[in-house]
């Protein structure tokens, strides 16, 4: 029975994925038998993808270890195969991956959220950013009328991440980065950014839950007096996070 290229290529995928022995995927045997070769390139496979989850998430394989990140790894290749020929943006749902294993969860309940902190950070790393059309520099704020500051709107950078995690994972984060994890609270809820700042280095910070809220806000377009009245005497902490790209004025609420 002959097999189409696709037939062959679904196979081999099979294969690499443990889903069958790769008796159908044309594989040449000499002193090496048909099995062993898929074992090899099965192998280099898992070792591969496993490689770019680690400069994923580099701070899960900290806290766990490397041998128990292997573990990981390995379940969440053969369980989340790559699709793309392109591995740069591979690694979507490792904190999935991590609820597998009730006894990472249970020594280290934070570590999921650690991961999809990791996966947001290495997310934007990776976002293309253009800067909206038509808008003013922040130069320019102090030529508009007083009358018509209610219809701003501010727009905040495509370079930047809102999260909210149920653990402090930016306070542990810089507690390791600086080996002060005495005093360290993991259990306390933490809002924050993540700002891809334009030499590409990602920075990260807590926020309060005013300034949190004011971004979302802002994000969500809304001009100065659409957005909830007691959120903006926190607008110049929010300024001085220079996470504004500029301004416009939504004439709609001038009319």
């Amino acid at each position: 029975m002959s097999y189409s290229l696709a037939d062959v290529q679904s196979e081999f995928a099979n294969a690499l994925r443990y889903q069958n022995d790769g008796e159908h995927c044309d594989i040449v045997s000499d002193h090496f038998s048909d099995q062993q070769r898929i074992q090899i390139y099965r192998n280099n496979f898992v070792i591969s993808l496993s490689e770019v989850l680690a400069a994923t998430y580099p701070l899960t394989e900290v806290l766990v270890g490397e041998e128990c990140f292997q573990q990981m790894a390995r379940q969440h290749v053969l369980s989340y195969p790559s699709t793309s020929g392109d591995v740069s943006g591979y690694g979507e749902h490792f904190e999935q991956t991590i609820q597998a294993f009730p006894s990472v969860v249970e020594a280290a309940p934070y570590l999921s959220e650690v991961a999809r902190y990791e996966w947001q950070k290495d997310s934007l790393a990776r976002l293309a950013c253009a800067t909206p059309p038509h808008q003013q520099p922040l130069s320019c704020l102090a030529s508009v009328p007083q009358e018509r500051q209610g219809a701003l709107v501010f727009h905040i950078k495509g370079s930047i991440t809102l999260f909210d995690c149920y653990y402090a994972v930016i306070a542990l984060e810089h507690a390791i980065d600086q080996q002060q994890l005495e005093g360290l609270d993991i259990n306390r809820a933490e809002l924050g950014i993540i700002i891809r700042a334009e030499n590409s280095q990602l920075e990260s910070q807590s926020l309060t839950k005013e300034c949190h809220q004011l971004l979302i806000e802002l994000q969500s377009g809304k001009a100065l007096r659409e957005v909830t009245p007691s959120l903006l005497q926190h607008m110049n902490a929010v300024m001085a996070l220079n996470v504004i790209s500029g301004f416009s004025i939504n004439d709609e609420l001038e009319t």
